[in-house]
């Protein structure tokens, strides 16, 4: 994992952190989240191109459960 892909993992988590204990409103969590999910489906869709697979993409709402 790269240092970019870290630190926005490391965003994401406390951004999830935040939403579940109701600190921050969807809007604010999406902001923090969703760079990262970004960079994680990109990832999946060139693997899944790669292996000749459907791609398992990640939504926020199941990121956050």
């Amino acid at each position: 994992m790269s240092g970019e892909v870290k630190a926005l993992k490391d965003k994401a988590e406390k951004g999830r952190i935040l939403y579940r204990s109701s600190q921050i409103d969807i809007k604010e969590a999406k902001a923090m989240v969703m760079p990262y999910l970004n960079a994680v489906n990109k990832r999946a869709k060139e693997l899944a191109t790669k292996f000749g697979m459907r791609a398992r993409k990640v939504s926020f709402y199941s990121f956050v459960r």
